[in-house]
C-alpha cells in the first residue's frame, strides 16, 4: 500500500494513558510526510531522468544499430566493388591481348601479303627481262642483217662506179695499151683484217648501246641486257 505525504499527515493515533505526546508526534509526522514529498519528487525526477537516459539509450542503440548496418553496406560495397575492379581490369587485359594478337596477326598477314607482292614483282621483274631481251636480241639480229645488207649495197654500189670508169677508159682512142681491169668478184667479200674486227665489234656495241638508250631512256641498264 502506497502512503502519500497527506495521509502522513492525517494520521491519527489512540491516546492513551502515559502516551507519546501529540505535539511531538504531529511535529515528527510533518516532518516524515515533507521528508517523503522530496523522495516521491526526487524519485520522479529520477525516473524523468531514467526515462530520458532510456531515450537517450534507445537513440545510441538505433544509431550503432544503423553504423554497423552502414558498416556492413559499406564493407560488401568495397568488396564487391574490389571484385567488379578486379573483373574489369582481367576483362579489360584480356581485351588488350586480344587485341594485341588480331594487330600482330594482321601484321604477320599484311608482311605476308608485301613478302608475295615483292615476289610477284620479282617474277614479274624477271619475265619482263626475258621478254625484253628475247625482244632486243630480235633487234640486235635484225641490226646486224641491216648493217650485212648496207655493206653488200655498198659494195654493189663501189663496183658499179668501178664498171663505169672502166668503160669510159675502153671509149676513149688512144694506142696505148693499158692492162686490163681486173674485175671484182661479186661474190666475194673484202678481206677483214683481225685487228679491225674488236674495233667493228666495238663500234656495233656502242651503236646498240645508243639504240636502247634512244629507245628506253638512260635509266635503262643496257649493260646488264647486252650480257
Amino acid at each position: 500500500m502506497r502512503i502519500t505525504p497527506i495521509e502522513i499527515r492525517k494520521q491519527e493515533f489512540k491516546r492513551s494513558m502515559r502516551g507519546y505526546d501529540a505535539d511531538e508526534v504531529d511535529t515528527f509526522l510533518d516532518i516524515v510526510a515533507k521528508e517523503y514529498e522530496n523522495l516521491i519528487n526526487e524519485n520522479e525526477q529520477l525516473d524523468k531522468q531514467v526515462a530520458t537516459l532510456e531515450a537517450e539509450l534507445k537513440h545510441f542503440k538505433d544509431v550503432e544499430k544503423t553504423l554497423k548496418h552502414t558498416l556492413y553496406n559499406v564493407q560488401q560495397t568495397s568488396q564487391l566493388s574490389k571484385e567488379n575492379s578486379q573483373k574489369e581490369a582481367s576483362l579489360i587485359r584480356k581485351e588488350a591481348e586480344l587485341a594485341a594478337a588480331q594487330m600482330l596477326e594482321k601484321a604477320k598477314g599484311e608482311l605476308q601479303k608485301m613478302k608475295d607482292e615483292v615476289a610477284s614483282l620479282r617474277r614479274q621483274k624477271e619475265s619482263f627481262v626475258a621478254r625484253l631481251r628475247h625482244l632486243l636480241s630480235s633487234q640486235l639480229e635484225l641490226i646486224e642483217v641491216l648493217a650485212v645488207d648496207d655493206e653488200k649495197a655498198g659494195e654493189l654500189k663501189r663496183k658499179a662506179t668501178g664498171d663505169a670508169k672502166s668503160t669510159k677508159v675502153d671509149a676513149a682512142p688512144s694506142q696505148t695499151v693499158k692492162p686490163a681491169a681486173v674485175k671484182p668478184n661479186p661474190q666475194a667479200r673484202p678481206s677483214r683484217d683481225k685487228d679491225s674486227m674488236p674495233v667493228k665489234n666495238t663500234k656495233t656495241n656502242e651503236k646498240k648501246k645508243d639504240f636502247f638508250k634512244d629507245i628506253f631512256g638512260d635509266n635503262m641498264d643496257v649493260d646488264e641486257i647486252l650480257k
